[in-house]
């Protein structure tokens, strides 16, 4: 029974050892969200890719479904680690059938641990949609932390 264990032990890490790194591209980052108003929708899908040289790459896809629109939507990022290359806020309003997308780049400011707080909503009220990520960034290398990875660690 000990020998089966350790013989699981040992297999376990082997396997984990030689496991795949994950595909290059973009990755989704915290699932989709959905906007309604009426007949119409908006659904949100964030993704992010790290980039060679140390950088980042959030992008914010809008996808209109239903009938008509409901209106702009806001989409804006936090950053607290990272330094943002360009405007944090972005807006867009898309009807049934469209798609928008926008791309933010930014650069860790330190290594350790940085977060991205995305918030979305309608334009011109409040941003209540709110999906924050935590990445840990190394000399060469950044990567998502899993949830309780970098919990208690602060930018």
């Amino acid at each position: 029974m000990l020998v089966r264990r350790v013989a699981l032990l040992v297999l376990l890490v082997l396997g984990c050892a030689h496991s795949p790194p994950p595909p290059p591209g973009p990755r989704v980052l915290a699932g989709s969200a959905q906007i309604q108003r009426a007949g119409a929708t908006v659904e949100l899908t964030l993704r992010y890719e790290v980039r060679e040289g140390s950088a980042l790459e959030i992008s914010a896809e809008l996808r209109g479904g239903g009938s008509g629109s409901v209106g702009a939507v806001a989409v804006e990022l936090r950053p607290d680690g990272f330094e943002l290359a360009s405007p944090a806020s972005w807006t867009a309003e898309v009807a049934a059938g469209e798609t928008a997308s926008n791309t933010w780049k930014l650069r860790p400011a330190a290594e350790g641990i940085a977060r991205v707080e995305v918030r979305h909503g309608l334009a011109g009220s409040d941003l209540d949609g709110i999906t924050t990520a935590a990445f840990r960034v190394g000399a060469d290398a950044i990567r998502l932390c899993a949830t309780a990875d970098c919990a208690g660690e602060a930018p």
